[in-house]
């Protein structure tokens, strides 16, 4: 935790008022927590009250207006602005989508951005639906671009771990 907290203020300050929700779903879901900050770092940049074509929050989950009154759905839009409501939703799809694309991170950070379909990447294909295909064009760059973010993350992890072991060296 207190590692995440460091990697969250050399990354982006914003963030690290959401570290124990991000550390405490992540092990519930047993992901990497940098990873679940790659993902919402892409969806939101860390604005909690961020909404775009029908996705609020951190993680930019997805509100299905029409299956539900005008009230209830002014109740979960305003539970979905609560950080670690969103968080909690975010993970628990991110852990949906990695049992149905067989732990492959390219393919289920794909179907997190873009839901149902079929992936298409390099000529292999996972099928979740007959709906129109995911393509690795402009959709398939989210999860590259989610992959980036965690490899600069992790980045940082290993210079922090590497200070700390050459200050104790030398202390």
């Amino acid at each position: 935790m207190r590692v995440l907290i460091i990697v969250l203020k050399l990354f982006d300050p914003s963030a690290v008022p959401y570290a124990k929700a991000i550390n405490y779903y992540a092990n519930i879901h047993e992901f990497d927590p940098l990873l679940v900050v790659a993902v919402m770092y892409k969806e939101s940049r860390f604005k909690n009250r961020c909404c775009y074509r029908g996705s609020y929050g951190l993680m930019q989950i997805q509100l299905k207006e029409r299956s539900c009154e005008k009230t209830e759905a002014e109740a979960l839009r305003r539970k979905l602005y609560n950080p670690w409501v969103n968080i909690r939703d975010g993970v628990r799809m991110m852990a949906w989508w990695r049992k149905w694309g067989k732990g492959k991170s390219y393919h289920w950070l794909l179907h997190y951005n873009q839901g149902f379909g079929k992936c298409i990447d390099g000529g292999k294909e996972c099928k979740f639906s007959k709906r129109k295909p995911i393509t690795t064009g402009k959709i398939g760059g989210y999860a590259i671009r989610v992959l980036e973010i965690y490899q600069r993350l992790k980045t940082i992890e290993r210079k922090h771990y590497e200070q700390q072991r050459k200050s104790r060296e030398q202390g």
